[in-house]
């Protein structure tokens, strides 16, 4: 991946800083003249750096940096990456001045550098973060595959014991042997058997959440569908309180004929904003309610509709 692709020799030279452009002076030229030219070396390179902090794209292309550097840093160092990053105003304050200097530069070649190293900078990002994955994935299936077949050679799952204690002749012979142990045998756990270190905990439980992460916002759209729905439901079934107190006072003034007329419905309608199926449903459930705890209300009920049966015949 070569970034220097699009950037002219001058500010090649220039980025890759002052003490090469020191050793390809001519051999022969004096200690002044070498120092001059260190100086000058110098000088043209803090000016780069000047114009790459001044420009538009500076702050993408460090939050470029700092992604790729995320990806592979294990988690206990990533404290580091941002204490970089609280001093990265210091850097700025004191490039300001050349920058302000060089404003009259002609900065289109600038640009096209840039912009090619930030889009350099995101597809490398993307590859990184592939291969970290697919690889610290395949080394979390290694430990597992291990983990399965000592339990298929000896018969216990990891991390489980008989939950004996040791008596004291078993007490000394283990300090015996610990006393006898010699770390020099182990060497670098050549054996490929030992536990993680540090950073590969790190890496797998990153991959972790990683894995987790993207479950989560696979299913992401489907929960928020259910809960939704759910929500929808409880709102369908249950009815405000000031909606429900509207009723209940109608219904207590008409507790002896609990039979609104359509008129009566319309005008609970515009009274609660309710719609006329969920008036229906609620009269129909407080009488079922009713008659069940108050047996002499079904006896009125029929005793009304009796008498309003005899005046039809007659």
């Amino acid at each position: 991946m070569a970034f220097h692709d699009h950037l002219p020799h001058e500010m090649t030279m220039q980025a890759l800083g002052a003490d090469d452009a020191a050793t390809t002076s001519d051999s022969s030229a004096s200690p002044s003249g070498a120092a001059a030219a260190a100086a000058a070396a110098a000088a043209a390179a803090a000016a780069a750096g000047a114009e790459i902090l001044a420009h538009p794209l500076y702050e993408q292309l460090l939050s470029a940096h700092v992604a790729c550097l995320r990806i592979a840093t294990p988690v206990d160092q990533l404290p580091r990456i941002d204490a970089q990053l609280a001093q990265s105003q210091g850097v700025v304050a004191k490039y300001s001045a050349l920058a302000a200097a060089a404003a009259g530069d002609d900065g289109r070649e600038l640009d096209q550098f840039m912009t090619h190293y930030v889009l350099l900078l995101c597809s490398f990002k993307e590859q990184l973060q592939q291969h970290v994955r697919v690889h610290a994935m395949e080394a979390v299936m290694a430990c597992w595959e291990l983990e399965q077949n000592l339990q298929s050679l000896t018969g216990a799952s990891p991390g489980e014991g008989t939950g004996a204690t040791m008596s004291d002749g078993e007490d000394d012979q283990a300090d015996s042997e610990a006393n006898m142990y010699d770390p020099s045998l182990d060497g670098a756990d050549n054996m490929g058997f030992g536990l993680p270190t540090e950073s590969e905990r790190s890496l797998m439980e990153r991959v972790r959440q990683e894995l987790k992460h993207e479950l989560k916002q696979g299913y992401k759209e489907k929960l928020i569908d259910i809960r939704e729905e759910i929500l929808r439901k409880r709102r369908a079934g249950k009815l405000p309180g000031d909606t429900t107190s509207t009723l209940k006072a109608w219904w207590q003034s008409h507790a002896k004929w609990p039979y609104p007329t359509e008129e009566d419905k319309a005008r609970l309608v515009q009274e609660t904003g309710l719609q006329l199926k969920q008036i229906n449903n609620w009269f129909i459930n407080q009488r079922k309610r009713n008659w069940h705890s108050n047996p002499s209300s079904s006896t009125s009920v029929k005793t009304k509709r009796k008498s309003n049966a005899g005046d039809n015949n007659s």
